[in-house]
C-alpha cells in the first residue's frame, strides 16, 4: 500500500468523516454487547446460592433470600425463600425436578437448581427489543433524512440515545423489566436511523479513494463496541461472594458506558458538516430530484424498477442475519458455557476474536471487491455453522471433542463474518442502489435485516429450549439443530447471491465498489 495513500487516509478531512462511522458503529456495538452482560448480571442478582456469607446474602438485590440451615446440604447457606428446596431433587430426573415451577434441571450435571435470571421468553423479548426499535427507526428515517438533512438527523439520534440511556439507568436501578424493554426499543429506534444515516453520510462525503476502507469502519467499530461491552462486563463481574457485591452499582457502571457513547453521538451530530451532496441535490425540498455529478437530472425510479436489486438486498439480509451472528453475540455466555468456559470469560474471548478479525477487513477492502468479500465470507461462515451444530448434537461426539469442534466452528464463523460479510453489508446496502433510489433502497435493506434480526433474537432462546424438550432437556440438542439450520440458510443464500449479485448499471462509483 503506497505511503501517500496511508497519509491521505489520516488527513483531517477523511478522519472527520470516518468519525461518524467510529461513533455510530461503536454505540451500535455497545447496544448489541449490552444484552449478554445485562442478562448475566441479572442472573447473578437473582441467584441466592452464589452468596457465601450472611452479610453478602442480606445484600442480594434481585430477589428475596435468607441465610439459614439447609436440610439438604446440612450446612448454613444463602437460601431462596421457597417452601421446598430444589436441591432435594438432585440425582433424580428432569421430570421430578420440573414438578416445581421455579426449579430447573441441569442435564449434564444431573442437578436440580432454582431458576435465576430471565426466562427464555423474557430473554428473547429483551434481546429483541432493540431490534424492534431498529425496525421502526429504519421505517421512519427515509421520510426524514432527505427532508431535514443528515446533520439534524444525527443530532436527533444523539438526543434519543441519551434519553433511552437515562431510562436504562432507572430500569437497572429499580429492576423494572417493563421500563427496560421500553428503553431498549427507544434506543433501537435511534440505532435503526443511525444505521441508515451514518453509512449514507460517509458514502456521500468521503473521497472516492477511501470509500471502501472508511465504509467498513462502521462494522469495525461495531465489533469494538461489542468487545468494549464484554471487557467492562468482565471487569465488573463479581468474584468474591463473601461480601457485598453491590450489583446495583455494577449495573450503573456498565450502563454509563453506553450513556457516554450516546453523548458522543450528539457531539458528532453537532460538529459534522452537512452533506454537500444533500445540499446540492435540493436540500430540504419535499420532492427532491437527485442529480448526478454532471447536474443532469436522473429518472425517478419506482419500486418496480428495482426488483432485482431489492431481491439481492433480501438475500444479503438472509446471509447476514440467518447464519446466526446475533445468536452468538447475544447468547455467547450460554454458548461458551457448553464449551466449559465461565460465562463472561467465554463472552469476552469471543468478542475479542470478533474485533481482531474485523481489523483484517480494512486492508482487504482496499484490494478486494465487496462482492467477493461478502460471498467468500458467507460460504465459509455457513460451513462453520455446520461444523458447530453437528458435533454439538447429543451422541455425535464425546464431550471434549464436542467442545473443541464447536469452539473451532464458532471461531471460524466469526472470522468469516467479520472479515467478509459484516464490513461489506453496510457498504452494499448503499451501493446496490442508484443515487435516486438509495434512501429507499438502504432503508428497505435495514428494515429487512432488522426483521430477520428480531426473529433470531426472540426465537433463538425459545427455539433451543423447545427443540431440547423444555428447560430441563438436553440444551445441546436444540443448540445443534439450530446451528445446522443457520448453516443451511447461509448456503442457500450464497447460491442465490453468487448468481444474481451484480453491479447496478449506474455510476462508476457503484460499479467500482461492487466490481
Amino acid at each position: 500500500m503506497p505511503s501517500d495513500y496511508i497519509k491521505g487516509f489520516f488527513t483531517i478531512a477523511v478522519l472527520k468523516i470516518a468519525f461518524i462511522n467510529l461513533v455510530g458503529g461503536g454505540i451500535f456495538g455497545l447496544g448489541i454487547g449490552f444484552v449478554p452482560i445485562h442478562t448475566t448480571f441479572m442472573e447473578i442478582s437473582q441467584n441466592c446460592t452464589l452468596y457465601e456469607s450472611a452479610d453478602s446474602c442480606s445484600t442480594v438485590s434481585g430477589t428475596s433470600c435468607h441465610w439459614g440451615y439447609s436440610n439438604v446440604t446440612s450446612k448454613t447457606e444463602c437460601l431462596f425463600n421457597d417452601a421446598i428446596d430444589c436441591l432435594i431433587f438432585n440425582g433424580t430426573t428432569s421430570d421430578q425436578c420440573s414438578t416445581l415451577s421455579y426449579c430447573v434441571w441441569t442435564f449434564d450435571d444431573k442437578l436440580c437448581q432454582h431458576a435465576a435470571g430471565y426466562t427464555a421468553v423474557e430473554s428473547g423479548i429483551f434481546s429483541g427489543a432493540m431490534i424492534v426499535g431498529g425496525l421502526i427507526g429504519s421505517l421512519i428515517i427515509p421520510s426524514v433524512v432527505n427532508r431535514i438533512g443528515r446533520k439534524k438527523c444525527m443530532i436527533i439520534i444523539g438526543l434519543v440515545s441519551i434519553v433511552s440511556s437515562i431510562l436504562v439507568h432507572v430500569a437497572s436501578g429499580t429492576f423494572t423489566y417493563g421500563l427496560l424493554i421500553v428503553a431498549r426499543i427507544l434506543f433501537g429506534i435511534a440505532m435503526g436511523a443511525l444505521c441508515c444515516v451514518g453509512p449514507m453520510y460517509v458514502e456521500e462525503m468521503v473521497p472516492d479513494d477511501y470509500r471502501k476502507p472508511v465504509g467498513v469502519l462502521f462494522q469495525v467499530f461495531c465489533t469494538f463496541g461489542i468487545m468494549l461491552a464484554a471487557l467492562i462486563g468482565l471487569l465488573l463481574n463479581p468474584t468474591d461472594f463473601t461480601k457485598n457485591v453491590d450489583m446495583p452499582a455494577r449495573f450503573q457502571g456498565f450502563d454509563a458506558v453506553v450513556t457516554l457513547y450516546a453523548v458522543l453521538v450528539l457531539v458528532a451530530g453537532l460538529t459534522m458538516e452537512e452533506s454537500t451532496k444533500w445540499a446540492r441535490d435540493g436540500g430540504a425540498a419535499e420532492n427532491i430530484q437527485l442529480v448526478s455529478k454532471a447536474t443532469t437530472p436522473t429518472k425517478t425510479l419506482a419500486w418496480g424498477d428495482m426488483k432485482l436489486s431489492l431481491f439481492v438486498a433480501l438475500c444479503l439480509c438472509i446471509a447476514q442475519q440467518m447464519t446466526g451472528i446475533n445468536a452468538i453475540m447475544n447468547y455467547a455466555p450460554n454458548i461458551t458455557k457448553s464449551m466449559n468456559l465461565k460465562p463472561l470469560t467465554g463472552n469476552f474471548l469471543v468478542m475479542v476474536w470478533n474485533f481482531v478479525t474485523t481489523l483484517v477487513s480494512i486492508p482487504i477492502a482496499s484490494r478486494v471487491s465487496m462482492r467477493r468479500m461478502f460471498l467468500t465470507g458467507t460460504l465459509i461462515a455457513s460451513l462453520a455453522c455446520l461444523c458447530t451444530g453437528i458435533p454439538v448434537y447429543p451422541g455425535v461426539t464425546s464431550e471434549n471433542t464436542r467442545s473443541a469442534l464447536a469452539g473451532i466452528g464458532i471461531a471460524v464463523f466469526i472470522a468469516a463474518f467479520e472479515i467478509g460479510m459484516g464490513p461489506c453489508f453496510y457498504v452494499l446496502a448503499q451501493i446496490l442502489f442508484p443515487d435516486s433510489f438509495r434512501p429507499r433502497g438502504s432503508s428497505f435493506t435495514m428494515v429487512t435485516q432488522f426483521m430477520f434480526n428480531i426473529m433470531i433474537n426472540i426465537l433463538f432462546p425459545i427455539s433451543v429450549v423447545a427443540i431440547s424438550g423444555g428447560v430441563s432437556g438436553d440444551q445441546n440438542k436444540g443448540m445443534g439443530i439450530t446451528f445446522i439450520f443457520f448453516g443451511v440458510c447461509g448456503l442457500l443464500s450464497w447460491v442465490v447471491l453468487l448468481r444474481f449479485m451484480e453491479p447496478y448499471e449506474g455510476s462508476n462509483t457503484e460499479q467500482e465498489n461492487l466490481e
